[in-house]
């Protein structure tokens, strides 16, 4: 019997291509996410190994109030 095979996507230049959006908001959207990225590094570097999401959370909350 045959194996299976898993069904082939298509070949995407960049990922984000199927979004039906400007380039410009793609590329605000994409320097968007990179920033919510970098703040959650930021504030996964400052807990202890063993915390949890409600640690992070409060780490986060707390960063963002003035």
């Amino acid at each position: 019997m045959p194996e299976p095979t898993a069904p082939k996507s298509l070949p995407v230049a960049d990922d984000r291509e199927y979004l039906d959006m400007p380039a410009e908001r793609r590329v605000l959207a994409t320097a968007h996410a990179a920033l919510l990225a970098k703040t959650a590094r930021e504030v996964a570097c400052e807990l202890p190994l063993g915390a949890d999401i409600d640690d992070f959370r409060r780490v986060l909350a707390a960063e963002a109030k003035p």
